[in-house]
């Protein structure tokens, strides 16, 4: 059962002592804003202290993936067992009260109806979207939305009630409250607020409305008209919606009309400036409710469609992109919206006359069409047409309805519903009573009559559709291509060709149908080639290619660039993998080797569970900060950013010459790697990001300055071990160096922001460890426990090939301040490391002549280890020779450890993919090849995985100094639990 979002009735009373002088302002306010005292009250108890147990879903039991909603029957059964009344729950909370609309329905009803039927990122569709209950709440819980509605006003009021508050949007709306409190000054000089005077200077903004002065004094025209005037010079894009939404707020309380549902003129006196004064209550309420909302809000998705239900639906909603639909449609012969906001509408600069002809379920228009139910009847049946075309097949549509009454005779909306369903394609799927409480009843006599609501379920049949699949823009490397044909036959479980180029064409249903927007090597998929509105796939989203020609492959989007990483591989590739795991959505996924997290951000923005551990401190500190920063409130980040760069890019930004960022113990290393005046600048940033109490911000702040520390230091910067500059430094512009890295990365973010309510699958922060990923102790630190992990992608260090700790060092000094001898000890306990003395590499050779050697690794690795030892013991070799076949026993022993590690922590039939590669050294007089690729096969079936697959992988090299060990080929090793 469904626990209370919030209930009112259980709230203590409060007794507010005040004078009679206050409390006449407190209801001339209300008023103004047409309301009650009490209503009031409560408007600005949720705006200082807002109500957020809204989040609470109580038992609803929400899907993991697409295939929990496979089963219709048990989809019905859990709706049924829901209990719809929420009579005492609260439904102002957010944007839900931010303007009035009748017969709107609450906001519980499609909040549980979107958690148990759709999945985050899917688009919800409401045909009839009215006040934006469907699509608050869809975007309130990470899906997107789209709202159609005959009213333009409903397009207006959805824009605002989704609406993020922007610093843009802020400074606009603040702006324009200066503006209004400027004609509100009495200072004996202002003449420019007598109704003549206003109504002449802006008489564009005064609608044409029938008997204008029978329902508008004079002095009401003119100050909206000003208000309309300031709005238009003002403001633009969301800010210009939100002072629209409040002007509409207060056109009924400033006009003669006796009431919102009472339409009789009332002629009124009404004071000068009093229509300004009620418009900035107004405007301050709706840029509080904004505020309120916007961490909930934050990622909203939404688009508003102000179309007739019955003929725009398929021509402005692309075939199969819906994935859910919710909708109230009006009560028949019942409420007329055109009449309710007919002086609203006017003042928008909308024509409700035109609304009135097409308006369905309205009551003068049967009146005017003397028709009965028939009439609604085949309206509702164009309407659910266009529906069936839109909604992807297998998904539902759930419609919540009342009956009807015309002529005194009662018809049953629900079985209209269920007829037409049928008729258009549905499947009915069953019909759920809603009881509604008095309390909750409409303004409307037919809807205050209704005791109960119906839940109309229907599902589109989960018949295979065709579906043409595009490939990116970029040119694919040829494994690229190979990789693209096994992921459309993984997620749609159609066998394709392998040298795919072009356009592929599958045929596919439920679930699989959801899972080709997860796709990382193609662009877009369509279901017919005469529909040119084809879906984009979220990887296209992420590169934001979706309007783009851009022919280039951009590895850096969302946080991936955020600091140079060497040995890293590209996000596409580790999607790839992830795809090709076929774990479920939600499902947990390891990187044992995590490096700069590349695996584990494309895991949180896939919607996976990642964990991930890494020996190396900053690179640890690096995946943290690319993916943490995610998960920050989105105004928080942007204000902390904005305002950073603002200092940054200050003229004379006056720092002293201290270092107390920096432990005295280093200062000797510092000196010797920068240049004095670069500590100091150091130092200055280092202060003013360790000011921030949050742990992710520093964490994101210092890895960004971290990115830049080779380029200010002495450092060769071709060269990945620690060597000098031939010239040195004597300076760097650190300041602007870092402000334009900063940028970067705040318009990578802000790129994401815009489009972060599309992600397919919930988001979940990654768990990331400093530790060897070859002890048990790391993963227990991660809370893994046996047969726990659904799959692995990982590229563990190669053989010898790159010195990592040794290429982070400057980092690991300066941002970290680990010293010397931890850094050292580091680079030696590395996997892959270079670095051994010559007592360990004795006890390891030993280890390597052993007789029992093949019963730690497997007999061939063994074998290749001794040859490179006996061919350099037969010449004369320099250490770095002399230390290859100890470094090498090491390095295979180490990743034993880890596949035997991996291979506890996976469950039965976890797929493993680890990215390695060969190199070489030279043995003896000839250079003889490190079969990484082939030793890490044999050691996983070593220690009981199943070896399945190998991929080749084009190798391409840097512009580096120390090519003389670079890797020769690249291999991707598939493994399987057994």
């Amino acid at each position: 059962m469904s626990k209370p979002i919030s209930t009112r009735a259980n709230r203590p009373r409060i007794i507010i002592d005040t004078t009679d002088e206050r409390k006449c302002a407190i209801s001339e306010a209300a008023a103004l804003q047409g309301t009650s005292i009490t209503e009031w009250f409560d408007e600005q108890l949720d705006i200082a202290k807002p109500d957020l147990t809204f989040t609470d879903l109580g038992g609803v039991e929400q899907p993991r993936g697409p295939e929990d909603l496979l089963d219709a029957q048990e989809v019905y059964k859990s709706i049924v067992e829901q209990d719809w009344s929420f009579t005492s729950d609260d439904t102002r909370y957010l944007t839900h009260d931010i303007h009035p609309y009748p017969a709107k329905f609450i906001p519980q009803i499609p909040a549980h109806l979107i958690a148990r039927l759709s999945l985050p990122g899917d688009v919800v569709f409401d045909p009839f979207g009215g006040s934006a209950t469907t699509a608050v709440e869809a975007v309130r819980l990470g899906r997107r939305a789209i709202s159609n509605d005959a009213n333009p006003l409903s397009a207006l009021i959805g824009r605002v009630k989704t609406g993020y508050m922007s610093a843009d949007v802020r400074t606009d709306l603040e702006q324009l409250c200066s503006r209004i409190e400027s004609y509100m000054i009495n200072d004996g000089t202002n003449n420019n607020t007598c109704a003549e005077s206003l109504i002449e200077k802006f008489s564009e903004f005064v609608p044409d409305i029938p008997n204008i002065d029978k329902w508008f004094e004079k002095q009401v025209i003119g100050e909206l008209a000003l208000v309309r005037y300031l709005i238009s010079q003002v403001t633009e894009g969301l800010a210009q919606d939100a002072a629209l939404v409040a002007l509409s707020r207060i056109v009924i309380r400033v006009s003669n009309q006796d009431s919102e549902t009472r339409y009789v003129s009332v002629p009124k006196e009404v004071a000068c400036k009093l229509t300004l004064k009620a418009y900035l209550d107004a405007l301050k309420i709706v840029i509080k409710r904004l505020e309120v909302a916007a961490t909930a809000l934050q990622f909203s998705s939404a688009k508003f469609i102000a179309g007739d239900s019955r003929s725009d639906i398929s021509t402005q909603i692309a075939e199969n992109s819906v994935e859910l639909i919710v909708s109230s449609p009006p009560y028949p012969n019942a409420t007329d919206y055109h009449l309710y906001h007919r002086f609203r509408l006017f003042w928008l600069g909308f024509d409700p006359r035109m609304l009135g002809k097409i308006e369905i379920g309205s009551h003068l228009r049967h009146q005017r069409n003397n028709s009965g139910f028939e009439e609604y009847e085949n309206d509702m049946f164009d309407t659910i047409k266009g529906c069936y075309h839109i909604l992807s097949p297998g998904r539902y549509a759930v419609f919540v309805v009342g009956d009807a009454v015309f002529k005194g005779e009662e018809y049953s909306t629900s079985d209209a519903i269920c007829r037409v369903g049928k008729l258009a394609g549905f499947e009915v799927i069953g019909v759920v009573e809603r009881p509604v409480h008095k309390t909750k009843r409409s303004f409307a006599k037919p809807g205050r009559r209704a005791r109960s609501e119906h839940l109309v379920v229907l599902q589109k049949p989960n018949n295979e559709i065709s579906v043409t699949l595009s490939p990116p823009n970029y040119k694919m490397w040829p494994y690229e291509q190979s990789l693209r044909a096994l992921e459309i036959n993984c997620l749609s479980g159609v066998q394709t060709d392998q040298s795919i180029t072009s356009s592929n064409a599958v045929t596919v249903k439920q679930p699989d149908l959801w899972r080709l927007k997860q796709l990382a090597f193609s662009r877009s998929y369509q279901f017919s080639l005469l529909d040119k509105n084809a879906q984009p796939t979220w990887q296209c989203v992420l590169e934001n290619t979706v309007n783009s020609s851009k022919k280039r492959k951009d590895p850096k989007y969302v946080t991936h660039g955020i600091h140079p990483y060497k040995g890293k591989f590209y996000p596409q590739l580790a999607k790839s993998l992830i795809n090709l795991a076929e774990a479920p959505i939600g499902g947990k996924l390891l990187d044992p080797y995590s490096g700069s997290g590349t695996t584990l951000l494309e895991g949180m923005l896939n919607g996976y569970r990642g964990f991930g551990c890494d020996f190396n401190p900053l690179a640890v500190k690096i995946a943290r900060a690319k993916t943490s920063i995610l998960t920050l409130p989105r105004d928080v980040t942007d204000l902390s950013i904005r305002v950073f760069l603002e200092r940054l890019s200050a003229k004379n930004i006056k720092f002293r010459n201290e270092l107390e960022q920096f432990d005295t113990s280093l200062y000797d290393e510092l000196f010797n790697w920068f240049p004095e005046k670069v500590l100091y600048k150091l130092n200055w940033i280092l202060s003013q990001i360790r000011l921030f109490g949050n742990e992710t911000m520093v964490d994101f702040f210092e890895v960004i300055l971290s990115s830049l520390i080779r380029e200010v230091s002495h450092q060769d910067p071709q060269d990945l071990r620690i060597r000098k500059r031939k010239q040195f430094l004597d300076d760097a512009p650190v300041f602007e160096r870092y402000a334009e890295l900063l940028d970067i990365q705040y318009q990578r973010l802000k790129d994401y922001w815009a489009i972060a309510g599309l992600q397919p699958g919930a988001q979940y922060a990654p768990h990331v460890e400093n530790g060897s990923s070859s002890s048990s102790e790391t993963y227990a630190k991660l809370g893994l426990v046996g047969e726990s992990i659904d799959c692995v992608v990982t590229s563990p260090p190669y053989a010898t090939a790159l010195p990592y700790i040794d290429t982070d060092r400057l980092s690991l000094l300066a941002i970290m301040g680990i010293p010397t001898s931890e850094r050292n000890q580091l680079q030696k306990d590395l996997t892959g490391s270079r670095e051994i003395n010559k007592k360990t590499r004795d006890e390891t050779e030993s280890s390597i002549h052993d007789q029992g050697a093949i019963d730690v690794l497997p007999d061939s690795v063994v074998n290749s280890i001794r040859g490179i030892y006996d061919a350099n013991n037969k010449v004369d070799v320099g250490f770095r020779r002399k230390n290859m076949p100890a470094l090498l026993w090491r390095y295979f022993l180490d990743m034993k450890c880890n596949l035997q590690q991996v291979q506890r922590v996976s469950k039965v039939g976890a797929k493993l993919f680890y990215v390695v590669g060969d190199s070489k050294t030279k043995a003896g007089d000839s250079w003889t090849a490190i079969e990484t690729c082939r030793h890490i096969a044999e050691i996983g079936q070593f220690v009981g995985l199943e070896y399945t697959d190998s991929i080749d992988i084009d190798v391409t090299t840097e512009n580096l100094n120390h090519l003389k060990n670079a890797i020769t080929k690249n291999q991707i090793l598939v493994f399987t639990k057994l």
